[in-house]
């Protein structure tokens, strides 16, 4: 009796869990699917739309837009040391050496329950050409440091890479201490009672204590540059000067909602899946492959 019922319990969940997954693969796959199959076609909704095969795809990988803004994205990617050695070093800091951690967690995590467009309009109201910090460089005879933050386009993207370190440094914060609190002290007192100094406890103990939550906000980032970064550049530059901020979302929107090129921001919209899952995608692949080979 006991094993009949220990092999239906498996159908059971199933049973319980199935539709919720199909819900949210519905929800998550099917648009995606159906974007992937008009990008073979000649867009036009409410239309004939003729088959056209890879133009789209040719189309798009052939435009100088795409390739500006692919430029930008990998630039915006270069970023991403910073947006993760920076939290790091908070947390580690945070876990032992300041007083009253949780309240300075909290203070470095307010920023990122910001929306993007608040946090946009702060940053142009301060870094604008006449904003509130070249007129307080020029107030103390700083003129030459007044630059186009947000029009110079070997500014705009440095300035992008900051802004998104401040509004989410307190997210890696709370990921990292939340991975820091499960590594047992006595390594840390240790290591110290051996002399090992600030650095060595961090890049020694720490960072592989919490090597997966790492790669967790690694991971994180690099989707967000590809998928979330629209609301930043549409209030702070509006993907300007010319292309110079634009980034893949952002690009997507301008070729459905401003110029009606249906087929072309379709194709877009599966590179940007495929690039991801060549970034994600196959190094997991990889790594499951190299583990069932080691086991």
């Amino acid at each position: 009796m006991r094993w009949g019922r220990d092999r239906a319990e498996p159908a059971r969940s199933a049973l319980l869990v199935g539709p919720a997954v199909l819900l949210v693969a519905a929800i998550l796959y099917g648009p995606t699917l159906y974007v992937g199959f008009q990008s073979f076609f000649d867009w036009r909704p409410n239309s004939p739309s003729p088959f056209v095969g890879l133009d789209n795809y040719l189309t798009v990988l052939g435009s100088d837009s795409f390739q500006t803004v692919m430029w930008n994205q990998f630039v915006l990617i270069l970023g991403l040391p910073l947006w993760v050695i920076v939290p790091l070093m908070i947390t580690f800091l945070l876990h032992k050496d300041v007083k009253a951690p949780g309240l300075w967690r909290t203070i470095y995590f307010v920023p990122a329950v910001l929306s993007p467009a608040l946090v946009g309009i702060l940053f142009r109201a301060l870094l604008g050409s006449d904003g509130v910090v070249n007129a307080g460089l020029r107030k103390i005879g700083l003129d030459w440091l007044a630059l186009g933050w947000l029009t110079e386009p070997h500014l705009v993207k440095p300035v992008i890479i900051v802004l998104i370190l401040w509004a989410q440094v307190g997210v890696g914060v709370v990921i990292f201490s939340a991975a820091l609190s499960a590594v047992p002290e006595e390594l840390f007192e240790a290591a110290e009672l051996d002399g090992a100094g600030w650095w060595t406890r961090l890049t020694r103990i720490a960072v592989p204590s919490i090597k997966d939550a790492i790669w967790l906000w690694v991971g994180f980032q690099v989707i967000a540059i590809f998928l979330f970064m629209f609301g930043w550049v549409y209030v702070l530059t509006g993907g300007g000067p010319g292309l110079a901020s634009t980034t893949i979302d952002f690009l997507v929107y301008q070729e459905v909602f401003r110029f009606g090129f249906f087929p072309t921001a379709a194709a877009m919209s599966m590179l940007m899946v495929l690039v991801l899952l060549a970034l994600f995608g196959v190094p997991a692949a990889l790594v499951r492959r190299r583990m069932r080979g080691t086991s």
